[in-house]
């Protein structure tokens, strides 16, 4: 997915969380060593994978990504929550997201 693809889609989903333009996106470049593991902690935000390495599966509880995996019939491209990235191949990966954090804003009046 392109990167204002990707933005435009997150600016839509803070949207229909009712977050409106209370958001933070960063670009996130990780890469990911051959035959590795990576974990990433998302409870409250979302990942849109901008990529499709074709070596590095993503699981998350949105979803899977793998390429080299026949049997998934719909990738993923955006996760959330508990985030799995795992490079199965000879060599190190690059992954690049666009990482959305809604605000958390307080509305209680004290």
């Amino acid at each position: 997915m392109t990167e204002a693809l990707a933005i435009e889609m997150a600016w839509s989903q803070m949207l229909e969380l009712g977050v409106s333009d209370s958001y933070l996106l960063r670009y996130r470049h990780l890469r990911i060593g051959s035959q590795k593991k990576r974990t990433l902690r998302a409870e409250n935000q979302f990942f849109y994978l901008l990529e499709m390495p074709l070596t590095v599966t993503i699981k998350s509880k949105a979803g899977i990504f793998n390429m080299k995996d026949s049997g998934v019939s719909e990738q993923q491209h955006v996760h959330r929550g508990i985030i799995t990235l795992e490079n199965t191949g000879e060599e190190i990966s690059d992954v690049r997201f666009l990482q959305v954090i809604p605000s958390i804003i307080n509305t209680k009046k004290h």
